[in-house]
């Protein structure tokens, strides 16, 4: 493990991993101490509100590294959900130990591994992230908000929207939220992050697509009006 300058939200207390198991949609209570897994929170509709690494230090203590987003407002929004659960909340903004990062913005678009931000709460399912790839979300847990949407999409199908990764010629970025529309203008997909590739001049991103869209010429729906290339689906 190392230092590093994030976003962390401490969990403490008798109650910190039972509270966790029960608000995020992976598995805590069964995590060894001193690991880490992919974890999320997700809205009632099964859209995700936050994306973050937690770390089991013990079962008293959790360290969430966010991918995105502000450590403050999830210690906020979590704490309507305290109720009389022993447990205490601090969002950490200084240099914390956590697991090692990843090595690049442009790295991690590469991995697979998305941001998620304010611009994107509530808008996306886990599936259209990718983040059941990463191990994120557990089906075969208690009830926590969203599982009877993750359940229904793991046992009886239907997700329509996968992670892509996408290029295109130049280094103009566009923000996440950024939609893509097909060549009748129909919304196909949204930008989750971008970052320059210096070295080749282009600039790559991980988006939420429709499945259906994918074999399209896409385009931004942004100044730059520029078309776009898929380069993989993460599935």
């Amino acid at each position: 493990m190392i230092s590093l300058p994030t976003q962390v939200l401490e969990i403490t207390g008798a109650d910190a991993a039972a509270f966790a198991h029960a608000q995020f949609c992976n598995d805590v209570l069964t995590l060894p101490d001193g690991h880490w897994q992919w974890n999320a929170w997700l809205s009632p509709q099964g859209r995700v509100r936050a994306f973050f690494r937690l770390l089991r230090i013990d079962a008293d203590n959790l360290l969430l590294t966010l991918r995105g987003g502000d450590a403050g407002w999830l210690r906020a929004e979590l704490a309507r959900y305290v109720f009389r659960a022993k447990v205490q909340l601090r969002a950490v903004n200084e240099t914390t130990p956590g697991p090692a990062p990843e090595c690049s913005p442009l790295a991690d678009i590469r991995a697979g591994i998305p941001e998620i931000g304010v611009e994107l709460h509530d808008r996306l399912l886990p599936q259209w992230l990718g983040l059941d790839r990463l191990g994120a979300v557990c089906v075969n847990k208690g009830c926590y908000p969203g599982q009877e949407i993750m359940a229904r999409l793991h046992f009886k199908g239907g997700n329509k929207r996968s992670l892509y990764r996408l290029r295109w010629p130049g280094n103009a970025l566009v923000q996440p939220g950024t939609l893509l529309r097909d060549p009748g203008g129909s919304e196909a997909g949204v930008i989750v992050t971008a970052a320059p590739d210096a070295e080749a001049d282009n600039v790559e991103a991980l988006a939420s697509i429709s499945n259906s869209a994918a074999d399209a010429a896409l385009a931004l729906d942004s100044p730059t009006t520029c078309a776009v290339g898929i380069v993989q689906r993460f599935a």
